[in-house]
């Protein structure tokens, strides 16, 4: 009965399917991700509730970075809003938006973590992709975001690449599963439980992952170490591509099959 609940609360609390009309008083925009977030950064000090958008989350066919410095739900409100912006950016415009349903826009998270601006300019290996978040949406009306973020660290082997694992039910219902997840794969659901890889280890040319899965709520059951590519085969039964190096330094993969029986209550 209280799995039955939790599964009615999911389909409750999923994100609506309607396009939501905003209009958003842009300051401004760029081309790359790298020059928006360089662009926001001083920009963003004077205006806590801003976001930094990508315009294909509105439907637009060519897709541009723009620092929104406020987002409202009203033409009157949107230019009340930009008459206080232009008292510090002249060039500053409103442009309506109807928000594509499960976008990083309609979840009201930014498109690029303020944290990137303080990428130093001479990391060698981020590229643009490297700095914008993604969403997944998931089979039950939940998304997975991908935040991608910086960290200063020395000596860091991904020069500071890093990527949070969220999973959001609603606006206001947000659960890391995982801060730190390095190319994190395609994630599979059933009976709201939730299984995806991150890589874990680099093994001579190969990445080896493992398999996090999370209940309902967002709490950890297990982490297979070693596997990826996790499917169920049933509700309670993981099946994931087991990894194991030979003694000839291929990268071979075997059917795992792990049961939850045990840590699903």
């Amino acid at each position: 009965m209280i799995r039955l609940l939790l599964l009615i609360n999911l389909l409750v609390i999923a994100l609506p399917a309607k396009a939501d009309r905003l209009w958003l008083v842009v300051g401004a925009s760029d081309l790359s991700a790298a020059g928006i977030s360089q662009k926001a950064k001083p920009l963003a000090l004077a205006a806590p509730n801003s976001l930094i958008i990508q315009t294909k989350d509105c439907g637009d066919n060519k897709n541009v970075f723009a620092w929104a410095a406020e987002i409202a739900t009203s033409a009157n409100a949107a230019q009340d809003a930009l008459t206080r912006v232009r008292a510090t950016l002249k060039d500053a415009y409103v442009k309506r938006c109807d928000v594509k349903p499960g976008t990083l826009l309609a979840l009201r998270i930014a498109a690029i973590d303020s944290s990137i601006a303080d990428v130093p300019g001479d990391a060698v290996n981020w590229q643009d992709e490297d700095r914008i978040s993604s969403t997944q949406p998931l089979v039950d009306g939940r998304v997975l975001v991908i935040v991608r973020y910086y960290v200063d660290t020395s000596d860091d082997p991904l020069e500071g690449r890093r990527e949070r694992v969220m999973l959001v039910n609603s606006l206001d219902k947000r659960i890391t599963l995982e801060d730190n997840c390095v190319n994190p794969g395609f994630a599979v659901v059933s009976h709201g439980r939730t299984a995806f890889h991150c890589a874990r280890e680099q093994a001579g040319d190969y990445l080896l992952h493992s398999v996090l899965v999370f209940d309902v709520a967002g709490e950890k059951l297990t982490e297979i170490q070693h596997c990826r590519n996790p499917k169920w085969s049933n509700e309670r039964t993981i099946v994931c591509e087991g990894e194991l190096i030979g003694s000839n330094g291929k990268l071979r993969l075997n059917e795992t099959r792990t049961d939850l029986t045990i840590k699903i209550k």
